[in-house]
């Protein structure tokens, strides 16, 4: 079941993250950053902006498959924790930005061959949300990919009521820790294509709480 509501309280403590995320997803978060790293990097050089990159899980699978990352996060603790799992990865292949997701839109356009975000889109609002896609797909170039992954909500009506059962104190007890937590998007296909993305796959894992959603921008 989805349990992603203590996201935040994990990112208070980089050194727990990866292994919390593992356990609270039931393995399925490995799932999906195969996934993206696969959807994104079609080719040796790709260019890749990723969007939250918290510890480099992500970010080391796209670098292995030879990708050129620009690596995102505004937690400079994540960023050190990235850094150091990085470590013996060629200094051309990545270049990390101390940066909020809305802040993407100082890049060029048209600079990137895909952006990446992976369960960092639940903690914006709709409106950031919807921002931060905008940015995503001015920084793409024509044809260029998205791969985004997060918790959503899901289709069927029990799974919805599974989600909001295993959610409820978990949610309360991330707030009084951390001061805030994050909620699944209603619809992450629906708002990748309002921002003007046209969606190439999506899948869904875990109940339908964590979805991946593959889109392109238009040539």
């Amino acid at each position: 079941m989805s349990t992603l509501a203590l996201m935040r309280l994990l990112e208070s403590a980089p050194a727990r993250y990866d292994v919390g995320m593992r356990a609270l997803s039931l393995g399925k978060v490995d799932q999906i950053r195969d996934a993206l790293a696969e959807a994104a990097v079609r080719s040796q050089g790709a260019r890749v902006l990723e969007i939250g990159c918290g510890t480099g899980a992500v970010t080391e699978r796209l670098i292995a498959r030879g990708a050129l990352v620009t690596a995102v996060d505004q937690n400079p603790e994540m960023i050190e924790r990235a850094r150091a799992r990085l470590a013996h990865s060629s200094h051309d292949a990545i270049t990390f930005v101390e940066r909020t997701a809305s802040e993407i839109d100082a890049f060029p356009q048209g600079s990137f061959d895909a952006v990446v975000a992976s369960l960092s889109l639940s903690e914006m609002s709709h409106q950031e949300r919807s921002f931060v896609l905008k940015c995503a797909m001015r920084a793409l170039r024509p044809g260029g990919v998205l791969a985004i992954a997060d918790e959503v909500r899901p289709r069927r009506l029990i799974n919805r009521v599974l989600q909001k059962l295993v959610r409820g104190p978990q949610a309360a007890f991330g707030w009084i820790i951390a001061g805030s937590v994050a909620r699944p998007i209603p619809d992450l296909a629906k708002e990748a294509t309002a921002a003007g993305f046209a969606i190439r796959s999506e899948r869904r894992w875990l109940f339908e709480t964590l979805g991946v959603v593959i889109a392109e921008r238009g040539r």
